[in-house]
């Protein structure tokens, strides 16, 4: 079944309430933090009233929060997005690895499965920095020719520009999770 995303508009007022009741806070309450009516908060969360930019920064910043995040990140993003792999495909015998370009950022979410005794073909630099979460079994990261022994659970944060890949030595599958920033392609 293929999900085709939708552009709406975030249900602002439900958000509001949802955070303010999360916090324990009154209509009332939030609104005299916010410098607005009761009733016309009340309406807004109802939907029976649109708001102003001004008025919404107030809001936000009562509930200590930005506007982006009131309206979902950004108008498009107001509802979850479904995100198809930007690249995929081995990068090595045995390693499969898929990369996810986040909408409005600038990260890549990385996946890669690792069979016993594979690794990465190739030693690769970008800008910006890698952080990897090794989500299964032990894998080498070797950055500038020093290797690095990574275990479940462990995570690692690194320079991009450096050269850097990855290896399975043991007998036993592994995949890593991760992120990249500044990513060129």
């Amino acid at each position: 079944m293929e999900v085709k995303p939708t552009i709406s508009s975030p249900d602002v007022g439900a958000v509001i309430r949802r955070l303010r009741t999360r916090r324990g806070m009154s209509v009332r309450a939030l609104a005299e933090a916010a410098g607005v009516s009761a009733s016309f908060l009340g309406a807004v969360e109802r939907g029976d009233s649109d708001i102003a930019l001004g008025r919404l920064a107030s809001i936000a910043q009562a509930l200590g929060h930005d506007v982006a995040s009131l309206l979902g990140y950004s108008l498009r993003q107001a509802r979850p997005h479904f995100v198809v792999p930007a690249r995929r495909g081995a990068r090595g015998a045995g390693v499969e690895f898929s990369a996810f370009r986040i909408p409005g950022s600038q990260l890549e979410l990385l996946v890669a499965s690792f069979a016993p005794r594979s690794g990465f073909d190739d030693s690769i630099t970008h800008a910006g920095i890698d952080v990897a979460y090794v989500a299964q079994g032990e894998l080498a990261l070797i950055v500038d020719d020093v290797e690095y022994e990574l275990r479940t659970g462990d995570c690692v944060v690194w320079p991009s520009s450096h050269p850097h890949t990855m290896r399975n030595r043991s007998d036993a599958p592994a995949i890593v999770v991760g992120f990249a920033t500044e990513i060129v392609h």
